[in-house]
């Protein structure tokens, strides 16, 4: 293990699923090279310091196989977050009859329609918790690109879990992380 090694990593796998949608812009492999569930589970990972803590993001009829990841990558799994998609414009959503939901953007799903995306939460070792008062859903508005998570999310993990940080299938760098991708913007050439 090197000085430097990870002590905090993200990860938001493409993950090989049946979800052909029609549409231009509907479905993740029109996005991105997907992977199957072996190819995840035998990923690369960075150098991981003996402390480290996981956040897996997973579709929710995922879950199951985001577990069998967060075992096969050497961590235990603790506990689940959510990110609850707010419409950037504030407004409430009705269904039919009186089920409201409260100000997100709607998406598909397989049994509900989707407004929250779960990501799970592993550790190998006895990780530092820096902030004990963090909540377990995060509530930030829904990004136009397909799978950008929110800055809000960085920053919880940030204020949850001590650096050096990697994020795997990052789309952007970030400050102060190491960011592997094939899909990364770049900000310098």
């Amino acid at each position: 293990m090197s000085i430097d090694a990870i002590r905090t990593l993200v990860a938001d796998p493409p993950w090989a699923f049946r979800d052909a949608l029609p549409g231009g812009g509907r479905g993740a492999y029109k996005h991105y090279r997907l992977l199957a569930l072996h190819e995840i589970m035998r990923f690369p990972l960075p150098d991981l310091a003996e402390d480290c803590r996981l956040f897996l993001w997973v579709p929710a009829s995922l879950i199951s196989l985001g577990l069998q990841v967060v075992e096969a990558w050497g961590f235990h799994f603790t506990t689940e977050g959510i990110w609850l998609k707010v419409r950037a414009d504030g407004r409430q959503g009705t269904l039919a009859g009186s089920v409201v939901y409260p100000q997100s953007r709607i998406g598909m799903g397989r049994t509900f329609r989707m407004v929250h995306e779960p990501f799970l939460v592993g550790y190998r070792g006895h990780p530092q918790r820096l902030d004990a008062s963090m909540p377990s859903v995060l509530m930030a508005p829904f990004q136009t690109e397909h799978s950008q998570k929110p800055a809000e999310f960085y920053e919880m993990v940030e204020r949850l879990s001590p650096g050096p940080y990697a994020e795997l299938f990052a789309r952007k760098e970030r400050p102060g992380w190491e960011c592997f991708g094939d899909a990364l913007e770049r900000s310098h050439p």
